[in-house]
């Protein structure tokens, strides 16, 4: 708490220093100071748009805060920097299951698992969950059906696309992952 002070004191003197803000995001973060971390990173992003890992926890406070619509753009930024981050792309699906962008979950899937793939075990990458391959299912069925009772034709061919991808993903988990009981029911 006292370090944090002391920081913010200097960048009251001096405040374009964006490896500053950056720790004081960090020590925000870490005290479970939201708004001041939200800040902080806030300034990062301001101060140097490139750097991916200030946009990644703008996204990870407003995460943190149930709020996703404002998680998405800081993903999309993040991303933008750095696409080898599974811990952002974990985020991204997560949001964007939040948003029913469906097809955008599809895609995060996607490159989580070409990840795992290319990294080794110590790396950590997690699997595909159970909760999010059925969301996407879930609600990418729903979505069609959606449009079918309202005679949407647009509604229903971009519905039909989704559910070409959701297939091709069920596709790609068979043959890259050891396959667990509940698979098979979604597929």
């Amino acid at each position: 708490k006292t370090a944090l002070k002391h920081f913010l004191d200097g960048l009251e003197i001096k405040p374009l220093l964006p490896a500053v803000w950056f720790r004081v995001g960090t020590i925000s973060m870490q005290l479970k100071e939201w708004d001041t971390a939200l800040k902080a990173f806030t300034e990062v992003v301001q101060q140097e748009p490139e750097e991916g890992d200030a946009w990644a926890n703008v996204a990870a406070i407003h995460i943190h805060r149930r709020n996703a619509a404002e998680a998405y753009p800081a993903l999309l930024e993040s991303l933008k920097q750095n696409r080898n981050n599974w811990r952002v792309w974990h985020s991204k699906l997560y949001t964007c299951i939040d948003l029913k962008k469906y097809d955008e979950a599809i895609q995060a899937c996607a490159e989580l698992i070409n990840l795992k793939a290319r990294r080794n075990a110590k790396e950590g990458v997690e699997p595909l969950e159970e909760k999010c391959v059925r969301a996407i299912v879930g609600g990418t069925v729903r979505k069609y059906q959606e449009a079918r009772e309202a005679k949407d034709e647009i509604g229903i061919d971009s519905s039909k696309r989704t559910l070409v991808r959701v297939r091709e993903l069920l596709d790609k988990i068979e043959s890259s992952t050891k396959i667990e009981p509940w698979f098979y029911e979604l597929s």
